[in-house]
C-alpha cells in the first residue's frame, strides 16, 4: 500500500464518518451485510479509533461520527472513544440493536449526542423474525430510555420485501415517541441476506412507500424518503455524505457499497491514514 496526497481525488470534506469498531455482535440478523465477518475477532483499539478521529477531522474537516459494529455496545472502550470524539469537536452517535446492554449504554451516554437503534419493521413479528424474539421490545425500551433522559434518538430500518408494508406503522410509533429521524436503507443481497431467503424490495414497493410517508404527518421527525425513488442520484460534489470504515480497513463511500470489496482505498489503522492499494 502507498499513501498519496489525493487518495480521494476531488474530495475536500467528509460530512459523516461511520467507524465500525468491531465485527462481533450479539445478533446474527438475516439481513446483516457482515455475514461470516460476524465471526471474525477483528476489533479497533481505543488508540486506533482516536487516531482515526484525529485524522478525519484534520484531513477532511469531519465533525460527525457514528460508531457501530457489529454491536458497538460490546466494545469495552466505547465510552473512552466517545470522550475522545467530543474533545475533538465531533457530534457523536452510535448505532446499536439496543439489546440488554443498558448499564453499558448508560456509561457511554455522557458523551453521546444521538442514540440510533436498528429496527426492522413496525411490528414485533416483522422485526423479531429478522433478529430474535424479544428484540423489538428491547429496541423500543432503549428508545424510551433515551427519551426519558432527553437524549436525542432515531432509528434505522433496512427495507425488505417482507417488512416494507409495516414501515408506516414504524414511522408513526417513532414520531409519537419523539424520534428525530428514521433512516431507511434498501436491503442488499450480501452477507446473511444471500442465504436467509430475504426478498429485496422493488422500485414499485418503494415508490408506494414514498407516497405513504410523504402523505403522513410526521411532525418534526425526518425520513430520508429520497432513497425510495430510483432517480435519486446525488450531484457531483467535493463533500462525501458518508464514509464508512470496517475493522479491517475496507472503505465505503455509500450504503450501496457496504460489505462489498470496497474502494481501491483502505484506511490503515497503523499509519492512521487513508492509503491507496497498489495494483500489484
Amino acid at each position: 500500500m502507498t499513501q498519496t496526497a489525493a487518495v480521494l481525488p476531488g474530495i475536500q470534506r467528509v460530512e459523516k464518518l461511520y467507524l465500525e469498531l468491531l465485527f462481533r455482535c450479539n445478533f446474527s440478523c438475516t439481513t446483516c451485510y457482515h455475514g461470516e465477518d460476524l465471526k471474525r475477532p477483528d476489533t479497533v483499539t481505543v488508540d486506533q479509533a482516536t487516531a482515526a478521529l484525529t485524522y478525519f477531522t484534520a484531513a477532511y474537516d469531519c465533525r460527525w461520527v457514528c460508531l457501530l459494529g457489529g454491536e458497538p455496545l460490546l466494545f469495552e472502550g466505547l465510552a473512552t472513544v466517545l470522550t475522545a470524539a467530543k474533545s475533538l469537536g465531533y457530534r457523536t452517535e452510535i448505532c446499536t440493536n439496543g439489546y440488554k446492554r443498558r448499564a453499558f449504554l448508560t456509561r457511554a451516554a455522557e458523551h453521546l449526542d444521538m442514540l440510533r437503534v436498528s429496527l426492522d419493521g413496525g411490528t414485533a413479528e416483522a422485526h423479531d423474525r429478522i433478529r430474535r424474539p424479544g428484540s423489538f421490545t428491547a429496541a423500543f425500551d432503549a428508545l424510551a430510555w433515551a427519551h426519558g433522559r432527553k437524549l436525542p434518538f432515531g432509528a434505522t430500518c433496512t427495507l425488505t420485501g417482507e417488512n416494507i408494508t409495516t414501515v408506516p406503522a414504524l414511522a408513526e410509533r417513532l414520531r409519537d415517541l419523539g424520534a428525530s429521524d428514521l433512516m431507511l436503507h434498501r436491503v442488499r443481497l450480501t452477507g446473511n441476506a444471500t442465504t436467509s431467503g430475504i426478498t429485496a424490495v422493488t422500485w414499485e414497493q418503494t415508490q408506494y412507500l414514498h407516497e405513504q410517508l410523504t402523505g403522513m404527518d410526521l411532525g418534526r421527525m425526518t425520513v430520508n424518503t429520497d432513497i425510495l425513488l430510483p432517480e435519486r442520484c446525488p450531484p457531483p460534489s467535493d463533500v462525501v455524505e458518508k464514509l464508512e470504515i470496517a475493522p479491517d480497513g475496507r472503505v465505503y463511500l455509500s450504503c450501496a457499497e457496504v460489505a462489498g470489496p470496497g474502494r481501491e482505498v483502505r484506511y490503515d489503522f497503523d499509519r492512521a491514514a487513508l492509503v491507496t492499494v497498489d495494483a500489484a
